[in-house]
Order: C-alpha cells, then structure tokens, then sequence
C-alpha cells in the first residue's frame, strides 16, 4: 500500500505537487524561476479549512494582533474613547 504525505485528491493539492515538483529541480536551467513560481496557479488557490489546526493557528494570530492594535489604540487615547 503507498501512502502519500501530501495526497493528490484535490485539485489544491495536485497544484501544490506540481509546483513542488517543479521548484525541486536540480538542474537550475530547467527549475522554474521565482517569478514563474509566483505566477503559479496554486496561488491562487482558495483555500478550503479540511480541520486541520491551520485555522485554529490562524484564529489565534489574528486574535492577538486585534488585541495588539486594541492596547496601542488606548494607549494613544490615554485608555479614554
């Protein structure tokens, strides 16, 4: 049985293996450029939650920069609105 890392079941992931596989090439003349890279069309993928703890990360980080932004707001206002 082969079992995959990164399985090809979604078109997202069969974007992000192409884009690996052509990022990963030894001979630099026929490895893709970064500007190529960037033109990709994984990236511009949507990008669907599958209920990994990608969300969950991403909730947190946003979280603390809203209170980050919250506390320098009232600091700038004296704590007064």
């Amino acid at each position: 049985m082969s079992q995959e890392t990164i399985p090809p079941s979604t078109d997202f992931n069969v974007k992000f293996l192409d884009l690996l596989r052509r990022i990963f090439v030894y001979d630099p003349c026929k490895r893709i450029t970064a500007k190529e890279a960037l033109a990709h069309p994984w990236f511009h993928e949507a990008l669907q939650d599958d209920g990994t703890e990608a969300l969950k990360i991403r909730l947190r980080r946003e979280a603390a920069a809203l209170a980050s932004q919250q506390q320098t707001s009232e600091g700038a206002n004296g704590g007064l609105y």
